[in-house]
């Protein structure tokens, strides 16, 4: 294709913006607001994502040992658990550091631990850390049939109630997108719509002269394409802002409980960016093409 022709494309397409400025600036808007409103469930659905990520990391499995359990028992215990690839760390807890932890998390009642030292009741264990959170009642299940294992302790309410929050999250997002993008192609469709039906005369005679579909498609295309990037650059200004405001709000108290803090806008920023311009890039040129489909007879 010669580049007078690429040339005769866009400034077709703008003459057409121009002239349906109206209908355009409506579909750019409807971009926005639907970017926008995908936007902020992006960041809350990232966000929860990191941190869902950042507790998976923290949590543990303690493998309690037996009262009677001999040093040789233990070591081979701490082999086989080193060994295990879905275990990626291993560390012991002494019954003098159990006391000692329970002693600095119950601080305020620590008279009530006295005279322990002597004669101390916690039993020792193994701390374990999983690659996979997913796995960890499967890891669980093996190391209960280990020798020397009394009990396990992962707390399986909290990991199962935090992998189905993360699920719910996931699907929330993606209802919303949906939705969101049903919309935009409609009012992308109908500026479209309304653009064919005023060139309906044009169109006729091109036809008539020999234009081919898509030398007569392409500008319709490219301008659906033109108002959903449009839409997405300006939608992403209005996130990114969005975004800075709510960590300035938060600005020292942006750590959460477990150690659990905000992602950086460098960390979920760029990826919303290039989902936006690529989403307001097809959202547009889709909503052109089923346009040009239905209403242009080519």
């Amino acid at each position: 294709m010669k580049l007078h022709t690429f040339k005769y494309f866009f400034r077709d397409t703008a003459r057409s913006i121009k002239r349906n400025s109206l209908m355009s600036i409506a579909s750019v808007i409807s971009v926005i607001a639907a970017l926008v409103i995908l936007g902020i469930f992006l960041v809350i659905a990232l966000n929860i994502q990191q941190m869902t990520a950042d507790m998976e990391s923290q949590l543990e499995l303690k493998v309690f040992l037996l009262e009677d359990i001999s040093e040789e028992q233990k070591s081979d215990l701490e082999t086989v658990l080193k060994a295990d690839d879905r275990i990626s760390e291993v560390r012991f807890e002494s019954k003098e550091d159990a006391l000692n932890k329970m002693s600095t998390n119950l601080e305020e009642y620590k008279g009530i631990l006295q005279g322990l030292e002597q004669d101390n009741p916690l039993p020792e264990s193994f701390i374990l850390r999983v690659n996979d959170s997913e796995r960890i009642k499967e890891v669980n299940d093996s190391v209960l049939e280990l020798e020397g294992v009394d009990y396990v302790n992962y707390g399986e309410g909290y990991v199962d109630a935090l992998m189905k929050f993360n699920d719910f999250t996931n699907m929330l997002s993606l209802a919303v997108l949906v939705i969101l993008t049903g919309i935009s192609v409609f009012i992308i469709y109908n500026t479209i719509k309304l653009t064919v039906h005023s060139r309906r005369k044009e169109i006729s005679i091109m036809k008539y002269v020999g234009a081919t579909n898509w030398y007569i498609r392409i500008p319709f295309i490219i301008e659906g394409a033109i108002l959903g990037l449009s839409g997405s650059i300006l939608a992403i200004l209005v996130v990114r802002n969005l975004y800075y405001y709510l960590l300035g709000a938060v600005a020292g108290q942006s750590t959460l409980f477990m150690g659990i803090s905000f992602a950086e806008p460098g960390q979920i920023l760029p990826s919303i960016a290039l989902y936006f311009i690529l989403y307001g890039i097809v959202v547009g040129s889709a909503g052109s093409l089923f346009s040009i489909t239905k209403f242009l007879d080519v």
